[in-house]
């Protein structure tokens, strides 16, 4: 007989919560300082603000659990740009298989918000009324005219990212260090990343302000609005889809494929709404929160939790669950407390629309902050919170146009 055929599934009652997993395997993971290949580095981490009249832009890039373990690098990039009228994103995740695929994830980000900066700059400059076109009709002629000027360009920054890359690749092909780290002349699949960019003009229209967006996804992770005062039905807003490759859990990256006229077209989307909130993330911190609806509106009540984004309501009072505290994987060391909306209400929908009472459940409540700045705390939140399973490289920009002073 089998020896399997004794052994039973564990009963619904016997099965580890997610929290009792977290707790046993929180200590498991180690640090190790960043290993030098031989190759460009990055930093363990990095964070960047930037405010303008309209509102703030700030994102982290934080390092993997399972690279900090094994000493290697991030992944990971992101770029951001604002003027007086204008917001600009970019996020790329390398290929992890792929010993370059950082460098592709930087140079990609970097070309499309360079070339993002100059033609947006450029439009505005030569086409005054621009703006005044995205807070028309949504179903005229002047509307229609505007989306067409700016959803070319969000496309040809994909493009522009894929050139940057490029040119980059021809100087790497002729680098003798490069060939002695890889054992081989490169390939410029060495390089690849996924590239998800943004560009949010912040409107009014009918007295009422809305945000106009337009959008490009080549590869997994995600692009969401959120319109914080909405009800849970319609609060949130998808503008892409994350690929899928050839296999289970693969998706496509940045290439001359996926840059097709037609493809292209497919992974742009436009919009226009009131929406207060855009976030664009790499799947590291996108597939903690999947699927993207409703679970992004739960990722947006944690940022408000951790105090990363503001909640409404009154002032805090300690009420429970109180936050959970779990050692911290980095060089220092210690324990980091964050407080967590799953453990208030499991149900994203029902949590949402809860969102007026949740600062009594807040770090804020408790007297407890993850840093002097918005940019500090996402960071260490990013870098801290645990799920089940959730082990890689973790990037995410939150856009939120019009927000209010509060000296962050």
């Amino acid at each position: 007989m089998d020896n399997n055929e004794n052994i039973k599934a564990p009963t619904e009652d016997e099965r580890l919560s997610d929290r009792e997993v977290m707790e046993h395997t929180a200590s498991i993971w180690k640090y190790k300082p960043i290993r030098d290949d031989g190759m460009e580095m990055h930093s363990e981490q990095h964070t960047k603000y930037t405010r303008v009249s309209q509102g703030e832009i700030f994102g982290a890039r934080v390092r993997g659990k399972n690279h900090k373990h094994d000493g290697t690098n991030c992944d990971d990039w992101f770029e951001t740009a604002a003027s007086d009228d204008l917001f600009i994103a970019v996020v790329s995740d390398g290929a992890g298989s792929k010993t370059l695929s950082r460098v592709g994830a930087r140079l990609c980000c970097e070309g499309a918000v360079q070339y993002l900066k100059t033609e947006l700059a450029l439009l505005f400059e030569n086409e005054a009324d621009i703006t005044s076109k995205l807070s028309s009709d949504i179903s005229g002629d002047e509307f229609m005219y505007a989306c067409k000027k700016l959803a070319p360009l969000v496309q040809e920054a994909a493009r522009r990212a894929f050139d940057n890359m490029l040119a980059h690749f021809k100087t790497l092909y002729n680098d003798e260090q490069c060939r002695d780290v890889l054992g081989r002349k490169p390939l410029l699949s060495d390089l690849y990343c996924t590239c998800l960019a943004a560009v949010v003009i912040p409107l009014m229209v009918d007295g009422k302000q809305q945000c106009f967006a337009a959008t490009v996804q080549i590869g997994d992770g995600c692009i969401c609005a959120v319109n914080s005062k909405a009800p849970a039905a319609s609060c949130l807003r998808l503008l892409g889809e994350a690929d899928s490759g050839a296999y289970s859990g693969e998706t496509d990256f940045l290439s001359e494929k996926t840059l097709d006229d037609t493809i292209l077209a497919g992974k742009t989307r436009i919009c226009r709404g009131e929406f207060d909130a855009v976030m664009l993330m790499t799947d590291g911190a996108a597939d903690d929160y999947f699927p993207a609806d409703p679970m992004m509106k739960r990722l947006y009540l944690d940022l408000g939790l951790n105090g990363i984004v503001q909640l409404r309501g009154i002032v805090p009072r300690k009420e429970a669950p109180a936050p959970i505290e779990y050692p911290s994987v980095s060089k220092d060391g210690g324990n980091v407390t964050l407080q967590y909306a799953k453990q208030i209400e499991q149900d994203a929908d029902k949590l949402w629309e809860q969102r007026d009472c949740l600062k009594s459940r807040s770090l804020q409540a408790y007297g407890i902050s993850l840093g002097d700045s918005a940019e500090k705390r996402l960071c260490v939140w990013l870098d801290n919170y645990n799920e089940r399973g959730s082990f890689d490289d973790r990037t995410l920009v939150l856009i939120l146009p019009d927000a209010k002073d509060d000296k962050r």
